[in-house]
């Protein structure tokens, strides 16, 4: 696919919002103070009351950015993925851009309340279905904030783009391979000893959000073709994390890893 892809895999897709042909915005949820509504749009039949539990995602079951939500639905009984072919451009479609006007995965439909960008997506999820996941004090809530965050930005695209991306086809290699690898290994370390200490999980005994977003990523790294490919394997703290991560996940979320697990065999050299 070429290097081109890793902005659609990290961001998206911009498209022009004049596309959508409409512009949204919704009532909170009764259950969520005003100050925490996320907007979004609503349909103009009605606007957006209350979770439905049937929540879609629509999106590439290979994406580390759609898979995390997709974990969250399907742990918590809330909702599931709905496929998405990039490739015929669907993500472009006029039904997905009154979802998300920007055209990016993932892509979140509840009842009539739409959001993008995968964080958001979970934050909303946990605020609307099971809130431990996110933490009930505002400083737990910081910290998953903090876990989650470094994680999809700062981690997400840098050093897993230059060990991920390459090996899946996504992007190209780096110009130092090695370096990139170090300081992979480098920041797990730092982030382990900050946010894994005396810990199974960031949500201690239980899954938060900031596992969903951190779990799926340095999950995908322990895949086999990666160390073929590059070198890199995860530091063994990280591997301790990924083993616990998955056998925290239901038996239906965990079926959710294995397309893209299944497509990083095929990069296996025989």
């Amino acid at each position: 696919f070429g290097s081109s892809l890793w902005p659609f895999f990290a961001q998206g897709f911009v498209t022009s919002p004049s596309q959508s042909g409409q512009c949204f915005n919704s009532a909170p949820p009764r259950h969520l103070p005003a100050a925490e509504a996320m907007g979004g749009c609503d349909s103009k039949q009605g606007s957006y009351t209350q979770g439905t539990s049937d929540v879609q995602i629509h999106g590439m079951s290979l994406s580390g950015n759609v898979i995390p939500p997709v974990l969250f639905c399907l742990d918590n009984k809330c909702g599931s993925l709905v496929p998405l072919d990039f490739m015929k451009g669907e993500h472009k479609s006029p039904e997905k851009l009154k979802i998300n006007p920007f055209g990016q995965m993932p892509m979140m439909k509840d009842g009539d309340f739409c959001l993008g960008e995968s964080s958001a997506i979970l934050r909303y999820l946990a605020k609307a279905y099971n809130m431990e996941a996110y933490g009930t004090t505002v400083r737990e809530q910081a910290e998953c904030d903090w876990a989650m965050d470094w994680a999809g930005t700062n981690f997400a695209a840098n050093e897993y783009k230059d060990i991920w991306y390459p090996v899946a086809g996504f992007g190209e290699k780096p110009a130092d391979q090695k370096k990139a690898n170090q300081s992979a290994v480098e920041k797990l370390g730092v982030f382990a000893d900050k946010f894994l200490q005396n810990k199974k999980l960031l949500g201690g005994t239980k899954l938060s959000i900031a596992d969903y977003k951190f779990g799926t990523l340095v999950w995908y790294l322990s895949h086999p073709a990666v160390a073929q490919d590059t070198g890199y394997k995860n530091p063994p703290r990280i591997e301790e994390y990924v083993k616990a991560w998955k056998e925290a996940l239901s038996p239906e979320a965990a079926k959710v890893l294995e397309d893209g697990w299944g497509y990083l065999d095929t990069k296996l050299k025989k």
